[in-house]
């Protein structure tokens, strides 16, 4: 994980850390259809998580792992 994504992570509150940190674990076992998965249009493998005002953008690697590219409010995200 970036150093950037696991900062942001550290910086919200507990509520909104725990969800995040339930979804991401969602993620692990189906990433292609979690609740609230999105795939991004125009980009290969590349898809967007939405918890509540935090979004998470992250890439499907050929071993069927999530990689994150970057996570933050939505209006800074896009």
């Amino acid at each position: 994980m970036p150093d950037k994504v696991q900062k942001f992570i550290e910086s919200l509150d507990e509520k909104l850390r725990d969800a995040l940190k339930k979804k991401l674990a969602e993620l692990r076992n189906d990433p292609y259809e979690a609740h609230g998965v999105i795939k991004m249009k125009g980009l290969v493998d590349t898809y967007r998580l939405r918890i509540g005002r935090v979004r998470i953008l992250y890439i499907i690697t050929k071993e069927k792992s999530i990689e994150i590219i970057d996570i933050d409010y939505r209006g800074n995200i896009y």
